[in-house]
């Protein structure tokens, strides 16, 4: 197997997606057959459209990457008036020469992001609860018992040596 050498940026031409395609082609078979993803569209130079999926990312993980952007650009979030399963994001360069097209990858990313965050919330919400009233109560939720005995009598061993 030969070493993997970084990747150099490349700006997507005929002539770059036919070489990927080739190369991709070698090393796993045939992908004619699957579509190109769509990242965004444009619409002006300091404009772009980000198409949003809703049954991959969250109406919650959307507004949170969108506003990650914020400091950068202007974000304006849409739902699709006839489906629930999608939403558009609209990013507006601050200036008219403004390059959206890194912020629109940018935002896919912190798309994915907050979306394991929000998973992640979800799974773990009932261990930081715990951890936090731990952390604010006078006594140990835990094991009331650690709690019964003096500091003199050490009924826990934390004095002796190992």
């Amino acid at each position: 197997m030969r070493p993997i050498r970084p990747i150099r940026p490349i700006r997507h031409t005929r002539h770059t997606r036919h070489t990927i395609r080739r190369h991709v082609n070698r090393l796993v078979g045939s992908v004619e057959a699957l579509p190109s993803p769509l990242v965004a569209w444009r619409l002006d130079a300091a404009h772009l459209a980000i198409p949003i999926d809703l049954t991959v990312y969250s109406l919650d993980a959307t507004v949170r990457a969108a506003y990650k952007l914020t400091d950068r650009c202007f974000v304006f979030l849409q739902r699709q008036p006839d489906l629930d399963t999608a939403a558009t994001a609209y990013l507006v360069g601050r200036a008219s020469s403004s390059d959206l097209q890194p912020l629109a990858l940018e935002f896919l990313n912190e798309l994915l992001d907050q979306q394991l965050r929000c998973q992640l919330e979800a799974q773990f919400s009932d261990v930081r609860t715990l951890i936090v009233a731990q952390a604010f109560s006078e006594g140990n939720l835990i094991d009331a018992e650690a709690d019964a005995g003096d500091y003199l009598g050490d009924p826990l061993g934390a004095g002796t040596r190992r």
